[in-house]
Parts: structure tokens; C-alpha cells; sequence
């Protein structure tokens, strides 16, 4: 199984040492190219924001190069903006798996395995040639007996063990970072605990099937919203075989129109209907995996990565947006320090967060609710938190993340579109939003 896999004693002296020498290089080469780099954007009296952005890109380069495990991690990294500096997020935020693909040999015999037949058994028909491969998958075309088109996602061979040491690696070297003061505030062991969780979440496509069906069971009376079906007995850890979807990217819906309109407004209510009504939240929702149906229903893919909220999380986000609507800075910092993970009420640091997120508060007060981007004031609220060393829940961030990402694709579809005014009818809907002995978390 996939806990066992992930143990570090089942790689070979070999691999292991082989892996080690690749990373030392690649880490040993960007850190040299980054240097030169830095020395020059130095020389050339270029300002911290430039030698900052240069830092990010190498970083980007090393994480590209190191394969599988470091792009997931930097994936993850680009939304945790409560973590990362906004320079490096940035720069992560560029970052695409799409690699080169495994050999169909390897395809076939993972399904043989894991199935119990020839996939010629299986499928009517299916395509050697990927959809997309990315750094721990690759999707199939295929069709099966009865002639419904399915899409086949198959798991990279030995993908988990280079996880499992390269995950090894990493806490190694946060464990290091510890020693440094300045690092340590921030928990680098345990935010790797948080990436490494979140890996193997995507590394076992039974977990991505529990959350296709969970999905689809909280949209059954949403018939504009739909998820792929999973189909469980062509389905195993390491292949997942699904509805194939055929649609157009939700961003080539044409700007502007009453159909990029009602798309956005569709996406940005199927959002808040997650965090709000279920507690189930699509944590990857870039462009890439939502699609615009010809009949003019949107999909949603690839949910091998969620976050979940529990009713008194979900009210607390209520009362967040309800005293963010007024602009209520104090009770926000009030809420915000009730759901950290590590901060307590009172002193200093407390204070001095509280009027920093005043102040961010307060530079919107001069514009109507309508005219402000709350995706934008979210982030900046995130890098705010990091700044100040609160740390959050992963929850708390994966929800907010979704919210700056989903509006950010409905405004490029319709600039009047307001966050603000589709989620009033949501967090409004719980009962203890104004109970005035829980307004202080």
C-alpha cells in the first residue's frame, strides 16, 4: 500500500544515493547560477524587488529540475502565501507539471496489475498516445465495452518511492532551518508535514475517487455544476477511471458576453456553496481544471486536493465576511486570531497585527464594496499574516486561495462581477452570524 511505498528503508542504497547526487548538483548549480546572477543585478544597481524576482526564478529552475516531489511541493508553496514571501509565490505560481510522458508499456502493466486483466480485456478501445502527463500521472483517452467514453488517469512507475525520498530530504533540511530564529517562527517542519500530507493525497487515486463522489453528491440538485463519475471497478491507488469531459476552458468563454457572464457568476456561486453550505472545497481551482459544457454548464477536475471545514469554521468564515462587509477591522483580527494555529490573544503582537490589518482595511474604505477585489485584499491579508508570523490552518488558506483564484477568473469573464454581493445569501444563512457572544471567535 501506498503508507508502506512511502518508506524511506524500501529504497535501494543505489537509488538512494543516486537521487542524493542529482539533487546536491541541481541544488549546487542553481545556487552558483543565483549568485553570479545576484552579483551582477548588484553591480548593475538594480533594486531589491529585481534581486528578489531573480531569487524566485531560480528557485522556479531548481523545483522545475528536481522532478515529481519539489513541483508538487512548489505548487503547494505558490498558494500559501500566510507562509512564503510574495516574491517566491509568485514566481511558483508559473510552475506547470506538464512533463514528458511514461512509456505505454508501463501503462498497460500498471492496469494489469491492479485490475487483473490485459487492458485489451478492459477497454473497447484505448489510446496509447496521453491526454496530458503530468509530474505523478497521465491521463488516457479510452472507451469501454458498453461505449462510454471514459478518461483513464494512470500513476507514474515508482513515483511514490522518489516521493518518499526526496519528502525525507526536505524535512531533513527543515529540520536544519530550525536552528535559525527568523525560520523557526515560521514552523518549516511542520509546513512540510502539510506538503507532504497534501502529496500523498494526490499520490492515491482512491482518495480523489472518495472526494469525486462527495462532490457529486453535494451538487445533485445543482444541475449546472458538474463533476466527473468515477467508475470503481476499473479504479484502484494507482489508476482512476472517470466520465471524460468535453469541454472548452472556462477562460476561453468569451469576455464580457451574458454567456462569460453567467459562467462567472455560476463558478463564483458553486465556490461559496462549497465553504458555506458544505465544507468541502476544490483546493486546485485554476482555469485549467474547470470547463464550460456546450450547454453551458461548467466541470470541475482533478480534486485530488481538498479542504475541509467544520460548521463552527464555516460560521466563523461568516462572520469573517460579515465584518469585512462593514469594515470592521477589530473583529476581524479578533476572528483571524481565534482560528491561528499558534498566536494567543493580547500583548503586542497582537495589537500591532490588529492595526497593520486596520490599516489594510482601511485603504478600501475610500471605495464602494462593489469596486473592490477581494481576491486582491485576501492575498494581501495572507502576506499580512506571514509578515506578522499567525499561522492558520491549511483550511483556512486553501479557502481563501479559492476565492482570490475564482474571482480572479469570473472578473476576467465580467469585470462588474461582485464577490461580495453572490455571498451575502451564504454566509447570511447561518444562524449564529450575528450572536454577539461569539463576534470576538
Amino acid at each position: 500500500m501506498i503508507a508502506q511505498a512511502m518508506d524511506v528503508a524500501s529504497l535501494s542504497t543505489y537509488r538512494l544515493l543516486l537521487r542524493a547526487l542529482t539533487i546536491g548538483a541541481l541544488v549546487l548549480g542553481q545556487g552558483v547560477r543565483w549568485l553570479i546572477g545576484w552579483l551582477v543585478l548588484l553591480l548593475a544597481f538594480a533594486g531589491p524587488a529585481r534581486r528578489r524576482a531573480w531569487f524566485g526564478q531560480c528557485l522556479l529552475d531548481l523545483f522545475r529540475h528536481l522532478g515529481a516531489t519539489f513541483i508538487k511541493v512548489a505548487q503547494i508553496m505558490s498558494t500559501r502565501p500566510d507562509l512564503v514571501p510574495e516574491h517566491i509565490t509568485a514566481a511558483l505560481a508559473h510552475l506547470q507539471d506538464d512533463v514528458g510522458p511514461f512509456p505505454y508499456e508501463a501503462v498497460a502493466r500498471t492496469i494489469a496489475e491492479d485490475l487483473g486483466r490485459p487492458i485489451e480485456q478492459i477497454f473497447a478501445e484505448f489510446s496509447p498516445r496521453p491526454l496530458a502527463s503530468a509530474s505523478v500521472s497521465q491521463v488516457h483517452k479510452a472507451r469501454l465495452p458498453d461505449g462510454r467514453v471514459v478518461a483513464v488517469k494512470v500513476r507514474r512507475p515508482d513515483v511514490v518511492e522518489i516521493c518518499a525520498f526526496d519528502l525525507a530530504v526536505m524535512r531533513k533540511v527543515a529540520h536544519l532551518l530550525t536552528k535559525i530564529p527568523s525560520l523557526a517562527a515560521v514552523s518549516p517542519e511542520s509546513s512540510i508535514e502539510q506538503f507532504g500530507r497534501a502529496i500523498h493525497d494526490q499520490l492515491d487515486f482512491r482518495i480523489e475517487a472518495r472526494n469525486n463522489r462527495r462532490f457529486r453528491e453535494n451538487f445533485r440538485d445543482e444541475p449546472d455544476v458538474v463533476f466527473p463519475e468515477v467508475f470503481a471497478e476499473f479504479s484502484s491507488e494507482r489508476i482512476l477511471c472517470m466520465t471524460h469531459i468535453e469541454g472548452a476552458k472556462i477562460l476561453d468563454t468569451p469576455k464580457g458576453s451574458s454567456d462569460g457572464k453567467r459562467i462567472a457568476r455560476l463558478g463564483l456561486r458553486a465556490l461559496l456553496k462549497m465553504i458555506f453550505e458544505d465544507g468541502f472545497v476544490h483546493a486546485d481551482l485554476h482555469p485549467g481544471n474547470i470547463f464550460v459544457l456546450p450547454n453551458h454548464r461548467i466541470a470541475m477536475v482533478d480534486l485530488g486536493l481538498v479542504g475541509e471545514l467544520d460548521p463552527p469554521h464555516r460560521a466563523s468564515f461568516s462572520r469573517f465576511f460579515a465584518a469585512w462587509a462593514k469594515r470592521d477591522a477589530d473583529t476581524m483580527a479578533h476572528l483571524l486570531y481565534s482560528l491561528a494555529l499558534n498566536p494567543s490573544e493580547g500583548g503586542a503582537e497582537f495589537e500591532a497585527f490588529r492595526a497593520a490589518l486596520a490599516e489594510l482595511i482601511a485603504r478600501t474604505s475610500v471605495h464602494r464594496m462593489a469596486e473592490v477585489h477581494p481576491g486582491k485584499l485576501l492575498l494581501d491579508m495572507l502576506g499580512l499574516l506571514r509578515r506578522h508570523r499567525v499561522r492558520m490552518a491549511p483550511a483556512f488558506t486553501i479557502v481563501n486561495i479559492a476565492i482570490a483564484v475564482t474571482e480572479g477568473i469570473g472578473r476576467q469573464l465580467d469585470p462588474d462581477l461582485d464577490l461580495m454581493a453572490e455571498a451575502i445569501p451564504f454566509f447570511m444563512a447561518h444562524p449564529g452570524l450575528f450572536d454577539p457572544n461569539r463576534a470576538q471567535g
